[in-house]
């Protein structure tokens, strides 16, 4: 689980956004833990989401946090700092459309 040295970021959304349709559309899994809660599995991290106090289907800021590296097979050479700003990318991507 998540540590003090793991990575975290809080994004604001410039408008209301539905999290679930943004992971849907970037082809990201997660699985809903409640209503401002969910993990997502990203390159094989996986990344803790709380929108609190709203919730997740209509959030205007996320606190995401690094609980799992990816696995070192993946042969992919990012940090997992690096990882989590590509991940919080694909929201600012998202609130776009």
């Amino acid at each position: 689980m998540s540590d003090s040295a793991s990575p975290s970021a809080s994004v604001s959304l410039s408008e209301p956004t539905d999290i679930p349709a943004v992971l849907d559309r970037a082809g990201i899994d997660y699985v809903g833990v409640h209503d401002q809660r969910l993990l997502a599995i990203y390159h094989t991290g996986i990344f803790n989401i709380v929108t609190d106090p709203e919730p997740v289907s209509n959030a205007h800021t996320l606190q995401i946090d690094c609980w799992e590296a990816p696995l070192p097979s993946q042969g992919d050479e990012q940090s997992p700092q690096e990882l989590l700003e590509d991940f919080a990318a694909v929201f600012d991507a998202g609130n776009q459309s």
